[in-house]
C-alpha cells in the first residue's frame, strides 16, 4: 500500500542504519557475545527442566490423587459390606497395603486398621475343623502368598503403634497363621506349599528385623518391674517360622537372629519370664546360631553388630544365655569350641580401650587419634619420596597436614552389662574352657586348639590396659593346670609348625599360618611366666613347663619372626581384617594378627626374646651366638647405616630456610621435614631395618658390630659438633683440681659445663701443699682424674650410693638423696660417666642390674629385687605360691623406715584398705617391685640420666643389654689374657730382648689382682678393653726409659705407655714393677 508519509520499512531500515555507530570503542567483543549466547542457552535449558519437572509433579500428583480416591472408595466398600467374606476382604487389604502403611493417610490408616481387625476376627474362626485363615487354601494355594504379605503388614502395624488396642488381636492372629496345627486338615502337599511360601515371603521382607524393632519399642514402653504383655507373643513369633519349616544353613532368618536379636541391649533382662523361657528353649543358640556364625563370621560384623556397641551388647547377651544360663555347660566340647571361636572373633574386632571401658574407666576421647588419610595413601607421590620407617618411627619425606579425627567418647555402660562382660574374663570360665583341652574327647573338633587360642588372644587384646588383663594371664598360667596348658599348646599347637620361621616369607605370611593363634597365645602366657617367675623356679624342671631345649626352640621362633618383622617392616604382614575371614578356624590367625596389628605382634615376640636373653645372662644356658642372625644380612651394613643416620641427624639440626629466598611450599615445612626431604626412600629403607634391630632386637647383631656402630655414632657426633680429636684444642675446658678435694673441685669446676664436656678437658692437679704437679695433660691426667673421681663419688660412705651383696651400686633410696643439692651431684656424676663413655675411657665401677635396666627403659622385677632386699624378695616369692594369701593379712601398702621415722606408703589410692587376695596378689607383687626398684630412686635416677644424656644420646645405649652396658662402662669382667696383651703390644727402644723377655715372664706370673694393678697403672683402668686388647687405643706399649736400674717404672696413661728401665734380672724387674704399680702415686712418676 502507498504510504503518503514515505515511512515504509525500507525507509525505516535506512534510518536505523544511519543511527549505527561503527566506532570500535563500543563494539561488542567476541567473548561478551559468546557469554550472552551461553547465558541464553542456559536459560532455555533451565526453562525446559522446569517444564519437565512440572509435568512430572502433575503426573505424580494425579497418580497419587487417583490412588487416594481409589483407596478411599475401596475402604468405603469394605466398611459398608458387612457380609463380605474373609477371602475378598483379604484380597482387598492386599491392594490397599500394596505400598505399605506409609502409602495411606492418617485417616485412611485408621480405617484400614479397623478392616484388618475384622479380617483377624474372621481368620481365627473355626469352620468345620479348619481355621478361617486356612479355609481359602482348599480352593486356591496362592492364598498362602496373601497370608505371607498380610503377616508382614501386620508386624509393621505393631511396629507403628505397639500400644494400639488392635495389637493383641493382630499378634494372636499372627500366631495362628504360624501355628502348624492351623493347616492340619489340608492335604499334605498344600500344607507343605503353604508353610514354605509363608516362611519364604516373611524371610525376604525382614521378618526378624521388624519384630526386633517392635520388641525394642515394647521394651522402651515397659515400666519397671512390669514388662509389656505383648513381649511374649512377639518373642514366640521370632521363632515361629521354624515351627513351619525346619531351619537350614541357607535360611535368611538366621543372620538377623544373630546380629539383630542378640544385639538388643540387655535382652534377657528386658523380657518377661515366659518370653525368656521360650527363647531359651527355641532359639537353638549352640546348634544353630553360633554354629552358623562360626561358619559365616561376616554375620558378626553386620546388622546391629556393625558398631562396637552392638557387638558389646551381643557379647553381654551371649554371656547371660551361655554362662549364667548354663547353656555352655550343657553344650559339650563341640559347643564349647564353637563358643570360643565366635566369642574370640568378636573380641578381636572391638576397638582399643574396650576393656577399660567395660571396667568403667572412661578415657577422654579414648586417647586415640585416627588419621583420616594415612601418609602412604598418596598414589601420585614420587616413589623416592614416599613414607619410610626409621626404627619404629614413621618418617614422611614430603609431609602434608593430614586431617585427624578423634574417636567419639564412649558412653558409660550400665553396671549389669559390665558384669556380664566380665564373666568372659573370669578364672572359672577360662578354667572351664581350658579343661576341654586337657581332657581328651573323641567328639572334640579339630579346631579346638585354634578356637581356644582365638578366644584367649581376643580376651587379652580386648582387655589390654584393663586390670582384667593380668587376671586372664594369671588364670591361664596358674599352678599345675597352667603348666599343663603351656605344654599342651606348645606340643600340639606350635612345635613343628614354624620350621620355616628363619625364612623371610614367614613374616609376610604370618596371618596365613593356621598355627598363628596358638603361637600368639603361648607367647602371651610364657611372657607372663617369664615376668613373674624367679630364677630358682625357672631353672627347676618341676615348675617350668618347658625344658631348656624347648625354651630355646620357642625363643628361636620369636627371634626369627621379630627379626623379619624389623627387616621387612610392619606394613607387609598380618594385614587381614576380621571381616575378610571366611571361617573361624583357619581365619582365626588372620583375625588375631590383624586385630593386634603386626607392630604389636613384633613387639610381643621381641619382649619374649629379651626376657629369655636376660635369664640366660644371669645363668647361662644359651650361647650368645644363638641370637645372632649373622647369615641373614651383611653386618657391615649396620655401621654404614649408623653413618647415614648420623648425616641425617646432622641435616636435621643444620637445615634452615633462607630468609631472603621466597618461601616455596616445601620451605613452609618444619626443619625436620625439610631435612628428611634430602633422603630418598631407598636410602631410608636401607637405614630403617638396621636401626630398628639395633633399638629393639640388638642381640641379633654381633656385639662387636654394635660396638662399632656405637663408636660411629660418637664419631659422627664429634664431626657434627666440630670437636674431632684434631680440633679439640679449640673446644677445651680447663679445671684446677686439688688432690685432697678432688670430688668437690671437680663438681665446682665442671658441673655447670653441660654438653661442652664433649670437648677437651684439661686437668691441672695440685698437691696437698697447693703446689702444681708436673705433667701436661694430653688426656692422661684427665683419665687419672676420672679414675680417682670415680672412686670418690661412688664411695658408699658419701651417702649417694648403696651396694648390693654382689658389690654393685644403685642410688640411695632414702629421702636424704632426693634433696636438691644431692640431685645436683647425681647429675654431675652422670655427666662424668657420660664423658668417660664418650671418650672410650673405662671406669672401674659396677652397677646393679635393675639400675642398668632403667638406663635402657626396661622393667625390673622379682629377681632384681633379690639383689636389693633379699628378705622382701623371699617374702614375695612365698606370697606368689601361697595357697591362701588372704591369711597373711597383707594390704596394698608398705611401711618404710627413713632414718628411724616410720612411713606408710600406699601402692594404690586407698591401698591400706585393699587386702591382698589370690586374684590380685600378682598385681601387689608387681607394685611392690615397681616401688622399690623404680619409684624410690626415680628422682635420683632422673638427675643421673639428665647428666648422662648431656653427652650420650639415650638411643645409642638401647642396642645393648645390661651386661653389655656394664662392659661398655668398665670393660670386660674377664681374666686378663697376657698372651692377648703381648700380641697387641708395641715394644720400643730396648737395646736387646732381655728386658722385654723378662717383663713378659714376670707379668705372666702375676696374680689377677697384680695384673689388674699393672693395667690400671698403664691405662687407668683395671679391666681389659672390650673384645680384647686389639681394641685398646692407643695400643699398649712398653718403652725403654734408660739403663738406670734403680729407677722405678713409670707410665704415660694418656698413651697407654709403660716406661721401663733396662732391668737385667727377673728379681729386680719384679720388685721395681710391683713397687710402682702398687704405690698409688700420681703422674709425678711419669
Amino acid at each position: 500500500m502507498f504510504d503518503p508519509d514515505f515511512t515504509t520499512s525500507s525507509s525505516r531500515t535506512r534510518q536505523n542504519y544511519n543511527d549505527i555507530n561503527l566506532s570500535t570503542s563500543q563494539a561488542t567483543s567476541s567473548s561478551a557475545l559468546l557469554s550472552n549466547i551461553r547465558a541464553e542457552r542456559a536459560a532455555r535449558e533451565e526453562n525446559r527442566r522446569k517444564e519437565i519437572a512440572a509435568l512430572l509433579i502433575q503426573r505424580v500428583w494425579r497418580g497419587r490423587k487417583i490412588s487416594h480416591d481409589t483407596k478411599g472408595e475401596l475402604i468405603a466398600a469394605l466398611r459398608a459390606d458387612e457380609d463380605i467374606g474373609l477371602e475378598r476382604m483379604g484380597r482387598g487389604l492386599v491392594v490397599l497395603l500394596r505400598d505399605g502403611w506409609g502409602g495411606l493417610t492418617v485417616s485412611q490408616r485408621a480405617e484400614v486398621e479397623k478392616v484388618l481387625v475384622r479380617w483377624c476376627d474372621l481368620a481365627v474362626i473355626n469352620q468345620n475343623g479348619i481355621l478361617g485363615v486356612a479355609e481359602p487354601l482348599q480352593r486356591d494355594q496362592d492364598w498362602a502368598v496373601i497370608l505371607g504379605l498380610h503377616s508382614v503388614r501386620m508386624v509393621e502395624l505393631v511396629l507403628l503403634n505397639p500400644t494400639s488396642s488392635s495389637t493383641p488381636v493382630v499378634l494372636s492372629t499372627l500366631e495362628a497363621i504360624f501355628n502348624p496345627s492351623s493347616y492340619a486338615g489340608l492335604p499334605p502337599n498344600v500344607q507343605a506349599y503353604t508353610r514354605e511360601t509363608l516362611v519364604h515371603i516373611v524371610s525376604e521382607r525382614g521378618w526378624v528385623e521388624k519384630l526386633v524393632a517392635g520388641l525394642e519399642k515394647l521394651v522402651s514402653l515397659s515400666v519397671p518391674k512390669q514388662k509389656h504383655p505383648s513381649l511374649t507373643p512377639v518373642a514366640r513369633l521370632l521363632t515361629a517360622p521354624f515351627s513351619l519349616v525346619p531351619s537350614t544353613p541357607e535360611s535368611l532368618l538366621i543372620p538377623p537372629l544373630i546380629n539383630h536379636l542378640l544385639a538388643v541391649p540387655s535382652l534377657p533382662a528386658s523380657l518377661p519370664l515366659p518370653a525368656l523361657t521360650h527363647l531359651s528353649s527355641h532359639l537353638s543358640l549352640f546348634p544353630l546360631l553360633l554354629l552358623y556364625a562360626s561358619s559365616n563370621p561376616a554375620v558378626l560384623t553386620a546388622g546391629k553388630m556393625e558398631t562396637e556397641l552392638g557387638r558389646t551388647y551381643f557379647l553381654a547377651n551371649l554371656a547371660t544365655f551361655g554362662i549364667t544360663g548354663q547353656m555352655l555347660a550343657r553344650a559339650g566340647v563341640a559347643g564349647a569350641s564353637t563358643w570360643m571361636g565366635v566369642v574370640g572373633f568378636v573380641l578381636n574386632s572391638v576397638d582399643e580401650g574396650w576393656g577399660r571401658w567395660v571396667d568403667g574407666i572412661i578415657d577422654d576421647d579414648d586417647d586415640d587419634v585416627v588419621p583420616i588419610r594415612p601418609a602412604d595413601s598418596d598414589d601420585d607421590a614420587d616413589p623416592d619420596d614416599a613414607e619410610v620407617k626409621v626404627g619404629d618411627s614413621t618418617l614422611v619425606a614430603i609431609p602434608t597436614p593430614a586431617k585427624q579425627t578423634k574417636r567419639p567418647r564412649r558412653a558409660p555402660l550400665p553396671p549389669a552389662i559390665r558384669s556380664k562382660l566380665h564373666l568372659f574374663a573370669s578364672p572359672v570360665h577360662i578354667s572351664t574352657l581350658a579343661s576341654h583341652l586337657s581332657s581328651y574327647s573323641s567328639k572334640a573338633p579339630r579346631s579346638l586348639m585354634t578356637d581356644f587360642a582365638v578366644f584367649c588372644v581376643g580376651l587379652l587384646t580386648a582387655f589390654k590396659g584393663s586390670p582384667k588383663y593380668e587376671g586372664v594371664l594369671d588364670a591361664l598360667s596358674e599352678g599345675d593346670k597352667g603348666r599343663g596348658l603351656v605344654k599342651r599348646i606348645w606340643r600340639e599347637g606350635v612345635r613343628g609348625r614354624w620350621s620355616d620361621s628363619a625364612d623371610s616369607a614367614s613374616w609376610d605370611t604370618f596371618g596365613d599360618n593356621p598355627a598363628t593363634p596358638s603361637l600368639l597365645l603361648l607367647t602371651y602366657i610364657y611372657n607372663h611366666y617369664l615376668l613373674l617367675t624367679p630364677d630358682d623356679e625357672f631353672f627347676s624342671p618341676a615348675s617350668n613347663p618347658l625344658t631348656t631345649d624347648e625354651i630355646l626352640e620357642l625363643a628361636g621362633i620369636w627371634r626369627d619372626l621379630a627379626f623379619w618383622g624389623y627387616i621387612n617392616g610392619v606394613n607387609s604382614a598380618s594385614s587381614t581384617s576380621a571381616s575378610d575371614v571366611r571361617d573361624i578356624g583357619a581365619g582365626a590367625g588372620k583375625a588375631s594378627a590383624g586385630r593386634l596389628g603386626s607392630e604389636e605382634v613384633r613387639g610381643l615376640f621381641t619382649r619374649g626374646v629379651t626376657r629369655v636373653v636376660e635369664r640366660s645372662a644371669r645363668r647361662k644356658f644359651a650361647d650368645p651366638d644363638f641370637w645372632v642372625m649373622r647369615s641373614q644380612m651383611d653386618m657391615r651394613g649396620f655401621v654404614e647405616a649408623a653413618s647415614h643416620f648420623g648425616r641425617f641427624e646432622d641435616a636435621e639440626l643444620t637445615s634452615s630456610g633462607d630468609a631472603d629466598v621466597e618461601m616455596s611450599e616445601s620451605a613452609t615445612l618444619p626443619r625436620w621435614a625439610r631435612a628428611r626431604q634430602r633422603f630418598t626412600k631407598r636410602q631410608m629403607a636401607y637405614i630403617s631395618p638396621r636401626l630398628g634391630l639395633l633399638n629393639n632386637l640388638p642381640m641379633s647383631v654381633p656385639f662387636q658390630t654394635r660396638l662399632e656402630v656405637f663408636r660411629k655414632f660418637i664419631e659422627t657426633d664429634q664431626q657434627r659438633l666440630g670437636i674431632a680429636w684434631h680440633n679439640r684444642r679449640r673446644y677445651r675446658t680447663k679445671a684446677k683440681i686439688r688432690r685432697n678435694r678432688l670430688a668437690e673441685d671437680g663438681f665446682d669446676e665442671l658441673s655447670g659445663v653441660g654438653p661442652a664436656l664433649k670437648g677437651r678437658i684439661e686437668i691441672t692437679f695440685y698437691d696437698q701443699y697447693g703446689l702444681e704437679e708436673a705433667g701436661i695433660d694430653g688426656g692422661g691426667l684427665f683419665k687419672e682424674f676420672l679414675t680417682s673421681l670415680s672412686k670418690d663419688v661412688f664411695d658408699t660412705n658419701r651417702g649417694l650410693w648403696l651396694m648390693t651383696d654382689q658389690n654393685e651400686l644403685y642410688p640411695n633410696p632414702h629421702s636424704y638423696a632426693t634433696e636438691p643439692h644431692q640431685l645436683s651431684w647425681y647429675r654431675f656424676i652422670g655427666q662424668v660417666l657420660g664423658k668417660a663413655i664418650y671418650d672410650g675411657i673405662l671406669v672401674d665401677v659396677s652397677f646393679a642390674n635393675f639400675f642398668l635396666a632403667k638406663w635402657l627403659g626396661r622393667q625390673s622385677y622379682l629377681d632384681d629385687l633379690n639383689s636389693m632386699d633379699k628378705d622382701l624378695s623371699k617374702g614375695l616369692t612365698i606370697l606368689k605360691n601361697y595357697p591362701k594369701p588372704e591369711e597373711l593379712a597383707l594390704n596394698f601398702a608398705i611401711t618404710e623406715d627413713d632414718f628411724g621415722e616410720k612411713k606408710t606408703i600406699e601402692l594404690v589410692p586407698g591401698g591400706a584398705e585393699i587386702g591382698v587376695t589370690a586374684e590380685n596378689r600378682h598385681e601387689y607383687i608387681q607394685l611392690v617391685c615397681r616401688y622399690k626398684l623404680d619409684k624410690q630412686i626415680a628422682a635420683q635416677s632422673r638427675a643421673f640420666f639428665n647428666g648422662l644424656s648431656d653427652l650420650i644420646d639415650a638411643k645409642w645405649l638401647r642396642m645393648f643389654d645390661q651386661q653389655e652396658l656394664q662392659q661398655l662402662i668398665g670393660g670386660e669382667e674377664a681374666p686378663i689374657d697376657i698372651d692377648d696383651l703381648r700380641a697387641h703390644c708395641s715394644i720400643d727402644g730396648f737395646p736387646d730382648d732381655t728386658t722385654p723377655r723378662l717383663f713378659w715372664h714376670v707379668v705372666k706370673g702375676f696374680s689377677q689382682e697384680q695384673k689388674k694393678a699393672l693395667l690400671r697403672f698403664v691405662t687407668s683402668c683395671s679391666r681389659p678393653p672390650l673384645l680384647g686388647f686389639g681394641n685398646l687405643y692407643p695400643k699398649f706399649g712398653v718403652k725403654f726409659s734408660g739403663a738406670d736400674t734403680e729407677r722405678l717404672p713409670s707410665a704415660s696413661a694418656c698413651f697407654n705407655l709403660l716406661k721401663l728401665p733396662g732391668y737385667r734380672t727377673e728379681h729386680a724387674l719384679r720388685t721395681k714393677l710391683l713397687q710402682a704399680i702398687e704405690s698409688g702415686v700420681g703422674f709425678d712418676l711419669s
